[in-house]
């Protein structure tokens, strides 16, 4: 279990390190930040879609945090 830890807390190291992986996260919430501030009324579906994709990235964002933080607090439990 402890592998398991430290193993997915270098791989969430290793992405949010990654300028390429950051920028293309980045890319994908400008695009849906500017979906959502340009559509008009009737574009519910297209805000909702927009909506999903920044919480999606978000979560994405969170899960590596805790990543991390996990092998962190096992190493002050240690």
């Amino acid at each position: 279990m402890t592998k398991d830890i430290r193993i997915k807390s270098d791989d969430a190291k290793r992405l949010k390190a990654d300028t390429a992986f950051t920028d293309f996260i980045e890319d994908v919430r400008n695009e849906q930040i500017r979906l959502f501030t340009t559509s008009v009324a009737q574009d519910i579906e297209i805000r909702e879609e927009a909506h999903a994709m920044l919480r999606a990235l978000t979560k994405i964002e969170v899960e590596l945090d805790a990543a991390i933080m996990a092998e962190t607090l096992l190493d002050r439990k240690q």
